[in-house]
C-alpha cells in the first residue's frame, strides 16, 4: 500500500508549520509503505492547516472514505482504461489556537499525535477494507514516528 501524508494547503498563519511538516510527512509516508492486507492500495491523510476551510462544527472536512477510482480517462491517445486503485482518504483537523501557540518544532509531534489518534477510524473500517490490518498500520505509524525522533501521544 502506498501512503501519502499531506499538509499542502496553508495560509499566512500556518505556512511555516506546513513547511516544517512536509519533509517529515514525506519520510514517514515512505517508511509506512507496505503490505497491510485487504483491498486498499493507497491511503491519503491530509492535515488541515487553513482554519477558514474547516467545518463550523469543528470536525475534519473529510471523514474517512473509501472508493475504487474508475476514471476511464485515456493516456496518450490510447483507449480509455479504468484506474484500479482502491483509495482510502481522511483529513485531520488540529486545534488551531493550540497549534498556532506552539513553537514550530513542537508542531511536528503534535501533528503526528493527531494523525495517530485519527487513524483509529481505520480500526472501525477494517471489514469494509477487506481485512486491512489497521492495528499493524497504527503500530508501524507509531514505531516510525519514534524512529524519526518524535514521541507521539496516543
Amino acid at each position: 500500500m502506498e501512503v501519502g501524508i499531506h499538509a499542502h494547503v496553508t495560509d499566512l498563519a500556518t505556512s511555516k508549520i506546513g513547511a516544517a511538516l512536509r519533509p517529515v510527512f514525506q519520510k514517514l509516508a515512505k517508511r509506512l509503505k507496505g503490505d497491510y492486507g485487504g483491498v486498499i492500495e493507497h491511503l491519503w491523510i491530509d492535515l488541515e492547516l487553513v482554519e477558514d476551510h474547516s467545518r463550523a462544527d469543528g470536525l475534519p472536512r473529510h471523514a474517512f472514505r473509501f472508493q475504487k477510482r474508475v476514471s476511464g480517462r485515456s493516456h496518450f491517445g490510447l483507449p480509455p482504461t479504468p484506474d484500479s486503485f482502491n483509495v482510502g482518504h481522511f483529513s485531520v483537523r488540529p486545534d488551531f489556537a493550540h497549534l498556532l501557540g506552539l513553537p514550530t518544532k513542537q508542531t511536528i509531534p503534535y501533528a503526528l499525535s493527531l494523525i495517530y489518534k485519527a487513524s483509529e477510524v481505520l480500526l472501525e473500517k477494517q471489514k469494509k477494507l477487506g481485512g486491512f490490518d489497521a492495528a499493524l498500520f497504527r503500530k508501524r505509524l507509531r514505531t516510525e514516528c519514534h524512529s524519526l525522533g518524535y514521541k507521539i501521544e496516543a
